[in-house]
């Protein structure tokens, strides 16, 4: 669900500002944020960076395949990508290649992996652990995701998927920890829009109360979501406007 703000807005907007937003990956809709990104930077073993270097990222569990190559300033980037496990090839010739496996991307994640390559030959190749990021480096986004151990894990009242929001900086319970109680970094509930696979399910007037007999999902139909609170991107809103981004999928 996509929360926001009230400006004037494109009617063509799917996501834009606002405190909560859903989206489930079951629909293949534009402009949702029921996706990932990966890049990064690939350099020498002087720290140089090196343009023109082969990357191939490859899904064991779908087989999907996407290539592309550094930049000239040794940057390389891919978007949209659907969520799940990946393996990462880096090859340059000149350059042993480096393989990285179980790259993990959770929904809404924009992920870094920079690369050190090492002289040597291209048939040659080394294996390297992707470790997990301290910080975002790809964006300024305050928010958070909520993961599937701890919607299996942590006990909720009344099974309400809704107070897990509660688990993401800003978010705040002004009353049962249900959709209608939590609002985001002190904004009111009115600022809040809220989008069901890729639809806008807010409604013109009363838009929480609309919204909350639309978003009765079952919990343990949900995988993980991510909700954005702050410093939103422009994949999930507009600048200077208030809005958060919900991301769930079944």
């Amino acid at each position: 669900m996509c929360a926001r703000r009230r400006t004037a807005l494109s009617p063509l907007s799917l996501l834009l500002s606002a405190v909560a937003t859903v989206f489930v990956l079951a629909a293949p809709l534009a402009a949702q944020v029921d996706r990932a990104s990966l890049g990064g930077a690939v350099t020498d073993p002087s720290g140089a960076v090196v343009p023109g270097v082969r990357i191939e990222l490859l899904s064991p569990a779908t087989d999907l395949r996407r290539e592309t190559v550094t930049n000239a300033v040794g940057i390389y980037n891919f978007s949209l990508l659907p969520i799940g496990t990946y393996n990462l090839t880096v090859s340059r010739e000149g350059f042993k290649s480096v393989q990285i496996p179980a790259v993990e991307l959770s929904v809404g994640q924009p992920r870094t992996i920079d690369v050190r390559l090492e002289v040597g030959s291209i048939a040659s190749s080394v294996q390297v652990t992707a470790t997990a990021e301290a910080l975002n480096r790809t964006s300024a986004e305050v928010g958070g995701l909520v993961d599937a151990e701890q919607i299996k894990s942590l006990p909720i009242s009344g099974r309400n998927w809704a107070s897990l929001m509660l688990l993401v900086p800003g978010a705040i319970n002004y009353g049962d920890g249900a959709q209608r109680a939590i609002r985001f970094s002190g904004h009111s509930l009115d600022d809040s829009n809220f989008t069901f696979d890729g639809v806008d399910t807010s409604g013109v007037q009363e838009q929480t109360q609309k919204a909350d007999t639309r978003l009765n999902i079952a919990l343990d139909a949900i995988s993980e979501f991510r909700v954005s609170t702050g410093v939103y991107t422009a994949e999930s809103g507009a600048v200077a406007r208030y809005h958060g981004c919900f991301n769930r999928l079944r």
